[in-house]
């Protein structure tokens, strides 16, 4: 590609994501290649901006969306510190308990595919807080857990998208608790 197909310019440079090549414009930012590679590109960049872990930035965005939840903070694993990911939520609304329900319904119907238990717990700090973490016994966290849990990270994500358009999870109201 020598021109950009957006703006005509021809400063195109190359990146290269996870072997795919990436051709990005140097005057407007356009992006074009692999969809994944422009994706992750793209997701890398509005992390950084959001000032969020480029690993939790997927499942952060789509805990986004749910109506009545706030995230409050949010953490990536990092396995040189041994640190488990995590997503604090908060209640703007009502709303809130039938989505942190269909949450921990996603959670049990999709267990099988993730390496740990999750859980959602409730924890007070200035706020009621709701914290999605991974649920590991009392001791050291080793090097392994976090990457089973970085794993995690991205089956979840992807479970909620697909989730969040089913209409179980669409047509839950407050008084449905099958």
């Amino acid at each position: 590609m020598h021109t950009c197909l957006e703006c005509g310019n021809s400063d195109m440079r190359v990146r290269v994501v996870d072997g795919a090549s990436v051709h990005e414009c140097g005057l407007c930012g356009a992006r074009f290649g692999d969809r994944r590679a422009v994706t992750s590109l793209n997701d890398a960049d509005m992390a950084a901006t959001r000032g969020i872990g480029a690993g939790i930035w997927p499942l952060v965005r789509v805990l986004e969306r749910l109506q009545g939840v706030v995230v409050r903070s949010s953490a990536a694993a990092d396995p040189e510190a041994g640190a488990l990911p995590f997503v604090e939520l908060g209640a703007t609304s009502a709303d809130c308990l039938v989505q942190l329900e269909n949450l921990a319904k996603s959670l049990r119907l999709g267990a099988g595919t993730l390496r740990l238990p999750w859980c959602i717990e409730v924890d007070y700090q200035q706020h009621l807080a709701f914290v999605l973490r991974p649920r590991l016994p009392d001791g050291p966290v080793h090097k392994a857990l976090v990457r089973d849990a970085d794993h995690d990270v991205e089956m979840l994500w992807r479970q909620l998208e697909r989730d969040t358009r089913l209409a179980w999870w669409r047509h839950a109201t407050p008084g449905d608790t099958r």
